[in-house]
């Protein structure tokens, strides 16, 4: 019984690290497409404005 509780422990060990290791690439790629989608913003700002020069 206490090798079996022992593993069990350890298993939900594993599967915290690789929850926290997903948690941390899903972060990354967060962060990175919150940086892509300013730089899409910033970028129809320009072309809106350039459109009001225009008309």
């Amino acid at each position: 019984m206490e090798q079996s509780q022992q593993q069990i422990l350890q298993n939900l060990g594993f599967e915290i690290a690789n929850k926290a290791i997903e948690n941390a690439q899903l972060r990354a790629q967060l962060n990175s497409l919150q940086g892509e989608n300013e730089q899409l913003k910033s970028r129809i700002d320009e072309l809106s404005k350039d459109g009001e020069n225009n008309d």
